[in-house]
């Protein structure tokens, strides 16, 4: 919603969905971004606290509504398991832009890693084998075989960990939005998110880290794994442990399709499009029905050359 720099924005939490908004006082109703229900706003309410000394920044959208709501109509028609009515009978509402909150979390990670490599050589070996007159015997083969050696070391890395922060979004969704180009990132302000609902974080730093710490610990470990073909232990240390609120430009729809409900998100930046559409069960039962089909016919193709 449309603000200005004079003007201090309030938060309002959803009953329905949990999600917390930024919105402008002046504002007498507001419609929650992702679930849709409107309310009016006599009270507000606070999200999860951000430290003073946690940088705030946003990325402005650069795909406006029109042409999201051209890419999602498209997206409907896409799908071949979906009903192929989908696109014509949804009923699409009028959407709206949201600065949705994200953590960003960096960390110096410091690894001691154990694992092995191979070496591979190669052998005489006896087997026994039958030709094709029924006359069975003995013949050498050259087999390969592995060695195992043992490996150790120690790995430096620098990781980056997103972690959503937002209440109406999970983080299966938020990993599907990604990425978002950093380029343009802005300090975070009223006039920055001007025209646009903002999302509160939902979540503290402290449950940022708790979740953020496992991705950077996998990433490491990938980065360790390179070394070696088995990785059999890793030890890795954090710190240097950096956090900013990225507000990032989400576009939130609902469609209605058969008296169901569901959401569609778009990537304010690139405009990757992630959601849910039905599933049409008689294209399933004939795709399924093809596949059995074929594979009887090669089945019988095969005896039949025997």
């Amino acid at each position: 919603m449309s603000t200005d720099s004079s003007t201090t924005l309030q938060t309002f939490t959803c009953a329905n969905c949990g999600a917390t908004t930024s919105f402008d006082p002046r504002t007498q109703t507001l419609r929650c971004p992702f679930c849709g229900t409107e309310a009016a706003v006599r009270a507000t309410a606070a999200g999860a606290t951000v430290p003073e000394d946690v940088g705030k920044l946003v990325l402005p959208f650069s795909i406006d509504k029109d042409a999201s709501i051209d890419s999602v109509r498209t997206w409907l028609g896409k799908s071949f398991f979906a009903p192929s009515d989908l696109q014509s009978r949804s009923t699409l509402d009028r959407g709206q832009g949201a600065y949705v909150p994200f953590w960003r979390l960096d960390a110096d990670a410091s690894s001691e890693w154990e694992g092995e490599v191979s070496e591979t050589h190669t052998r005489e070996v006896s087997r026994q084998f039958t030709d094709s007159g029924g006359n069975s015997g003995t013949r050498m083969e050259t087999e390969e075989y592995k060695t195992w050696h043992p490996r150790s070391g120690t790995h430096e890395g620098n990781h980056r960990a997103w972690v959503t922060g937002s209440t109406g979004l999970t983080q299966v969704e938020g990993d599907q939005l990604m990425p978002f180009p950093e380029e343009g990132m802005l300090t975070y302000s009223a006039d920055a998110i001007a025209g646009y609902s903002v999302e509160e974080p939902g979540v503290d730093v402290a449950g940022a880290w708790a979740a953020g710490d496992p991705k950077i610990q996998q990433m490491e470990h990938d980065a360790c794994a390179v070394e070696v073909e088995r990785l059999t232990r890793v030890d890795t240390r954090l710190s240097n442990r950096q956090a900013a609120v990225c507000y990032l430009p989400v576009w939130l729809f609902n469609y209605r399709y058969d008296n169901a409900d569901y959401r569609v998100l778009v990537n304010g930046r690139t405009g990757e499009i992630v959601g849910k559409r039905p599933t049409s069960r008689q294209r399933v039962v004939l795709t399924i029905a093809a596949i059995v089909l074929a594979i009887a016919l090669i089945v019988i193709l095969i005896l039949l050359l025997r």
